[in-house]
């Protein structure tokens, strides 16, 4: 069997398309909270990040294109994006109990 360069060019392609789509994938992501200061493990609501992460910083942020507007909704926990700190699980079901607690305090 012999390879054409017709063969080729499909695998490149192929190459080109699989890579570029792995790089929009992973472009633009939020960051994992990192655990260092100690509050980041304790903090499970939207109220705890704000004691710290400021309105002021967040717009700065945002002005800078580095943090979407989101963070403005009270609905919106900085978890759905962010992961959470090592060492502590936060899954979905807690994230939706929390934005439906918000929903229902407005």
């Amino acid at each position: 069997m012999r390879v054409r360069s017709r063969d080729l060019i499909f695998v490149a392609i192929v190459v080109i398309v699989v890579g570029g789509l792995y790089y929009l994938s992973t472009k633009g992501k939020a960051r994992a909270v990192p655990a260092n200061p100690p509050e980041h493990l304790t903090a499970k609501t939207r109220t705890d990040c704000l004691v710290c992460h400021t309105p002021e910083k967040f717009t700065a942020l945002e002005q800078a294109h580095r943090h979407p507007g989101k963070w403005r909704d009270e609905r919106v926990s900085c978890f759905h994006c962010h992961t959470p700190a090592a060492g502590r699980a936060q899954t979905r079901a807690h994230q939706t109990r929390e934005w439906r607690a918000a929903k229902t305090l407005k």
